[in-house]
């Protein structure tokens, strides 16, 4: 069963393959490695079942082929929920292979046992059982068994690649004593008897089910759009495109052809990736922040893209918009502020015919040149200390062309997408927006940069805060004979959440407690850590510092970590005041 169900996933076009050791997942295990070695796939061997699911939810994230996660039985199945969950939510493909006892032994207290069965609940596109094999060795029982396996790898293969909801599958397979052949083939020898037999596939490599159901979603007209509407195929001048985290790999390029053709400014999150649109602004969300440029600026007119959520600012503005329409191709599609007038599944095309004006655009950009000029008199000032502003724009800057930027939740997030936001070129920013978890990230940088480097040789850049860091340190305890991607972590070390200054909970009414329940400084040797797994660390205490490690570390090659000492959390947020200030000032003299 073992070999069979690895066959099919191979057929299927999987390529990637995660393993958590354990006992009752030995068939899979060996199955795996014969695999390895007949070079049908790539293994990844992780201790940290967590980990390895994060693992996978990168590799799938980058490449949109299913990466699947193998585990043995009991807690090692419930330690991938957290993957499983951002899977979910940002529509990554994604296949749990979870190792389980016979179901007669459920609910009787045998040893590492639980009830496997539907354990991620709604967080799955389909949850499988798969029966333990008949000891009836018959070929007509064999092959019918045979017919079970692989139709249900092909099947949860599709479900986890459904172009109109594509997320994580759970296939739960129980194995019955003993856990290993009696006698081992070769790995060819096994290889052959997936061609002919009993155990045998179908003809030519294919798979068991093929999915040719075709789904798209067509893009129309911006003016077709407003005409189905409002009955009335008249553009406004006054438009206004925001981009949110999406997985849509030509979503960039429509955004761009329809910001052209209208005139509209674009403003894009991180993940988002429009910083090279042409009408992109590189501060929009503190344009936002600045209340008069905001209620100046209402579009008659304006469209989200994708997931849409890391500013406070940004989400109000989208409630004052007379006409929200939400692009999103998912049936759960994102409308997190209830706003939407109309949803559609691509990005509107542009109109037949336009003759818009040019003071709208003007206006956004000029603005964000104050903001700039702003932004470089608080940061490039009489500062003496580092801060994740910096640390951000450091970053942005320093990732190769045609590279990938992994950016961490809270404060990291928001600081590139304030201050880095048109940094990066043709690199890729990708983040789990899914659910803005601090878990796992570590795991599913690294898991995206072994993909993004099958396609490009360019060097990759994480940045992460120091609570996220070290929730996940996990993943940089690898065995030696893994392979190792190009890529740089740095850690912003603020010895705290930092981002918790900045909201509600850092008012001085809340000082007393705020360390003790908010804050939580750890005062970790990150360092010392990093050194201990055996990866280089270098710590930065300037901008000039951070960029001489990153440069080493990106002609190095490798993993490598970079921490860097920013000032304190409440310095911090002072400072982030100090720029909304500047802007607002710069905006009201113009």
């Amino acid at each position: 069963m073992a070999r069979v169900i690895v066959d099919e996933l191979i057929r299927c076009g999987v390529t990637d393959v995660v393993l958590a050791p354990g006992s009752r997942s030995a068939a899979l295990a060996l199955a795996l490695a014969a695999a390895e070695g007949r070079g049908d796939l790539t293994l990844h061997v992780r201790v940290d079942e967590r980990s390895a699911a994060f693992l996978a939810l990168g590799l799938g994230k980058v490449s949109g082929v299913p990466a699947v996660v193998v585990t043995t039985s009991g807690t090692a199945v419930i330690n991938l929920h957290p993957a499983i969950v951002e899977a979910d939510h940002s529509n990554v493909p994604m296949i749990a292979l979870t190792a389980d006892r016979p179901a007669a032994l459920r609910g009787i207290g045998a040893n590492q046992t639980i009830d496997q069965v539907g354990v991620f609940a709604a967080s799955v596109r389909e949850a499988i059982d798969v029966a333990a094999p008949s000891t009836d060795m018959s070929e007509a029982t064999l092959m019918s068994q045979v017919r079970v396996w692989r139709s249900t790898v092909s099947r949860a293969v599709a479900s986890t690649t459904d172009v109109m909801q594509s997320g994580p599958v759970h296939i739960n397979v129980q194995f019955s004593e003993p856990l290993t052949p009696d006698s081992e083939q070769t790995p060819d020898e096994q290889r052959d008897m997936m061609k002919s037999g009993p155990l045998a596939g179908r003809a030519d490599g294919r798979p068991w089910t093929a999915d040719a159901r075709l789904m798209a979603g067509m893009g129309l007209p911006i003016d077709e759009i407003l005409e189905m509407l409002l009955d009335d195929s008249t553009i406004p001048e006054r438009g206004l495109i925001i981009v949110g985290d999406h997985a849509d790999g030509e979503a960039s390029d429509l955004v761009d052809e329809l910001g052209d053709a209208l005139g509209w400014p674009i403003i894009g999150e991180p993940s988002g990736n429009v910083s090279t649109c042409d009408t992109a602004l590189a501060h929009g969300a503190l344009l936002l922040a600045s209340p008069g440029f905001a209620e100046a600026h209402i579009p008659d007119v304006l469209i989200t893209v994708g997931r849409v959520g890391l500013s406070r600012d940004i989400n109000r503005h989208i409630l004052a918009a007379k006409l929200h329409i939400a692009v999103d191709a998912q049936p759960r599609w994102s409308d997190p502020m209830r706003s939407a007038d109309v949803v559609v599944a691509a990005c509107p095309l542009p109109p037949t015919v336009a003759d818009l004006g040019t003071d709208w655009l003007e206006s956004w950009q000029r603005a964000d040149l104050l903001a700039a000029a702003a932004i470089e008199t608080v940061l490039a000032g009489p500062l003496t200390q580092l801060t994740g502003m910096h640390v951000a724009r450091a970053c942005g800057q320093a990732v190769p062309e045609d590279g990938m930027f992994f950016v961490g939740p809270s404060w990291p997030a928001r600081h590139v997408f304030n201050f880095a936001a048109n940094a990066t070129g043709s690199a890729v920013t990708l983040a789990n927006r899914g659910t803005s978890g601090i878990d796992g990230c570590i795991s599913t940088a690294w898991g995206a940069a072994i993909a993004a480097q099958r396609d490009s040789e360019a060097g990759c850049i994480a940045l992460v805060g120091d609570l996220t860091f070290l929730y996940d340190i996990n993943a940089l305890r690898v065995p030696p004979s893994e392979e190792i991607p190009d890529l740089v972590f740095v850690v912003s070390d603020n010895n705290g959440g930092g981002i918790f200054s900045e909201l509600e909970q850092g008012q001085p009414q809340f000082a007393a407690s705020f360390d003790r329940v908010f804050g939580t400084p750890l005062d970790a040797d990150i360092p010392a850590s990093v050194t201990a797994l055996g990866f280089p660390c270098a710590v930065a205490g300037s901008v000039a510092e951070i960029d001489d490690a990153l440069k080493a570390a990106l002609e190095a090659g490798g993993v490598h970590v970079i921490v860097a000492r920013t000032c304190e959390r409440v310095h911090e947020a002072e400072i982030l005041i100090q720029v909304k200030t500047a802007i607002d000032q710069a905006l009201a003299t113009a």
